[in-house]
């Protein structure tokens, strides 16, 4: 033990020297810090550091110590008259503030900072900022063919090349080329010699990229620009922006640049965290509507509010709901983010236009509520022009698309889209089955179109299965073990209750003999009648899609501040309102608009519940964050997605 002090100094040195001999460099993690972020900064790759950092993968955190790889780049060099400086994203700071200080067009900073147009300035990024550089007689990158190493090479630009040819050619993204050549502009001369990967790949994969946000993805037959922007969920004109060879039209067979779907599905991306990202701390002026029912009432009798409360469902909800919105307004306050808060009584009768003028909506930053779908409709078409910002709370009901209003409650169609694609990842060589009364067709047509070889077993009279139908499936050999049988995925969709128990009750039956995995794209609230058994439903690892997840024990912090405040627990509702109500505080403590944060990888999650907000092509706002839940073992519900 005596050299322990001698071995650790050994250590040090060993690892120093190994630093100095790769020009490898450290770098220490501050709050805001990401990987993606900090491999833009280094001109380096997520892919990079976590080759060097494995450890990375599972998180970083304030004060952890990334070892950066050495990138060979082209030299700070002059490129067409131009030279660049680098700077790092302040608060506060805007493309315009920016463009103002340096004499720079805001066209020219995204010209160079490509990723800016798909993504909003935030602080920490780095930029490279444009400026006239002293003319030179011509502008060649001269590269020494001695820093070529096993992963890079010299390569010199051919006549009729583009930035999006060559990136394919190497397997590459265009993202990926302009990182390994910073210096890389707009203008691309034959004879200018860059850095690419050492090995041509014929094809470029399907995901590839500095950022897991965006994938590879070769156009189809008949494939439009519509649909391709319904499909990724992305605009037209961002399409162009990250695909400029697009002007001259979109063909079959070309590899063009889009969002990765897949990209928080498959938990490539981490929540994100925005009490960390805090930086506009103006006051917030913030309206909440809700059905309270008692506005006229004047009088101190605390018996009416006992029987109002009593008789009215509707009031107990929004009692619950704003019960959990305050405790969010103080957490928000502790975090420096005040509030103007502004209470109304939405009862049934309520006049939207009279609200608007008598309490001036329009100077909200943001609404929360109605509770109504129809209401909250009718109050964002009236507030579209002023673009205030309007959450529904607890309705995933759709009547019109507005700018302004945020579905924040996930909508029927992401939440089948979730758990189809979580089954999609895990069907190959598994026994699927479809099971389906008449009122939900159409989710049996949107089964069979994604698993066509699925089988169907309709059910008799609508109202159960028969035994002989199921085995013919399955399979009868009750003697077989789940080693021996090929699993079997069975997908109900029904709300009939009489069809629900027998399915359920019939495979749970078979679970153990024959590998039944038991689905569905909407549970209804048959699943919690008495009738169904939740042990049944266990044993058949029973999967839904919800847009809440089901906790055991809440958020300490949250349940002791209520519970102090108002003497009883929390239930579901006061949950509700407090994810949604810090959520909506901390998008705006943490950007100058709230649209900055609409995007496929910024994703919130608090107690229950989790918010992915995304601009749809139909001018909407919607919530695609959600999840699957699964009834595991000892009847407990536990997240799987």
């Amino acid at each position: 033990m005596k050299n322990k002090p001698f071995v650790l100094i050994i250590a040090f040195l060993s690892f120093k020297a190994i630093f100095a001999q790769f020009n490898f460099r450290q770098h220490e993690v501050v709050a805001g810090d990401d990987v993606y972020s900090i491999a833009k900064e280094y001109g380096t790759t997520p892919k990079n550091i976590y080759n060097l950092n494995p450890t990375a993968k599972q998180g970083i955190q304030p004060g952890t110590i990334l070892v950066i790889p050495n990138v060979i780049s082209a030299p700070e060099i002059p490129v067409n008259g131009i030279e660049f400086k680098k700077l790092k994203v302040k608060k506060k700071q805007t493309l315009y503030s920016l463009s103002k200080k340096f004499n720079v067009s805001i066209d020219d900073i995204k010209k160079y900072n490509s990723f800016l147009n798909t993504e909003k300035l935030k602080k920490g990024d780095i930029l490279k900022i444009p400026f006239p550089a002293p003319k030179v007689k011509k502008v060649v990158r001269s590269l020494n063919k001695e820093k070529s190493t096993g992963t890079t090479q010299i390569y010199t630009v051919k006549p009729k090349e583009t930035k999006y040819g060559i990136a394919h050619k190497f397997g590459i993204t265009i993202p990926e080329l302009e990182n390994m050549n910073p210096n890389l502009g707009e203008d691309f001369p034959i004879g200018i010699q860059i850095l690419v990967p050492s090995e041509i790949k014929k094809e470029a994969p399907l995901e590839r990229g500095t950022s897991k946000k965006f994938q590879l993805y070769k156009v189809p037959s008949k494939q439009t620009m519509f649909s391709l922007s319904k499909q990724f969920e992305i605009s037209r004109d961002s399409i162009l922006k990250l695909n400029p060879e697009l002007k001259d039209g979109l063909k079959s067979g070309m590899i063009i640049q889009v969002p990765n779907v897949n990209f928080s599905a498959n938990n490539l991306v981490t929540n994100t965290s925005l009490s960390n990202k805090l930086h506009n701390f103006e006051p917030k002026n913030i309206a909440i509507l809700l059905p309270f029912g008692v506005k006229n009432y004047t009088g101190s009798d605390n018996q009416f509010y006992k029987n109002h409360l009593e008789k009215s469902k509707v009031t107990r909800l929004s009692v619950d709901f704003f019960a959990g919105i305050n405790i969010a307004l103080d957490k928000a306050k502790k975090l420096g983010i005040t509030t103007n808060v502004t209470v109304i009584d939405t009862k049934s009768n309520e006049n939207i236009d009279n609200l608007i003028v008598a309490k001036k909506l329009k100077n909200a930053d943001a609404i929360i509520g109605p509770l109504y779908s129809k209401k909250a409709d009718q109050l964002a078409s009236a507030l579209q022009a002023a673009n205030t910002p309007i959450f529904s709370p607890i309705s995933n009901k759709v009547i019109k698309n507005h700018p302004n209003l945020y579905q924040s409650l996930p909508n029927q169609e992401t939440l089948q889209n979730k758990i189809i694609n979580y089954v999609k990842r895990d069907s190959v060589s598994k026994n699927i089955i479809i099971i389906a009364d008449a009122k939900h067709q159409a989710q049996k047509k949107l089964l069979q179109s994604t698993f066509p070889e699925a089988k169907i077993l309709d059910p008799e009279d609508e109202n159960f299965i028969t035994i002989t139908k199921l085995e013919e499936l399955i399979g009868i050999k009750e003697k077989e073990t789940k080693k021996n049988t090929i699993p079997n995925f069975v997908f109900l969709e029904s709300d009939n209750l009489l069809l629900v128990s027998n399915v359920v009750s019939l495979l749970s039956g078979r679970a153990k003999t024959h590998n039944i995995t038991l689905f569905t794209t909407s549970k209804s609230s048959v699943y919690d009648n008495e009738a169904i058994s939740n042990s049944n439903l266990s044993n058949l690892n029973f999967h839904y899609p919800s847009a809440n997840k089901i906790t055991e024990t809440t958020d300490l912090d949250f349940h002791n501040a209520f519970l102090k405040k108002y003497g009883v627990k929390p239930n579901n509702y006061a949950i509700r309102g407090y994810d949604l109500a810090l959520d909506v505080l901390l998008r705006l403590g943490a950007s100058n608009e709230l649209t900055e944060l609409n995007n496929n990888y910024t994703i919130t999650e608090y107690i229950e519940n989790k918010f992915q907000y995304i601009n749809t092509p139909n001018k909407g706002i919607i919530n695609k964050a959600c999840y699957v839940i699964k009834y595991s073992e000892n009847l407990l519900f536990k997240v799987v997605e």
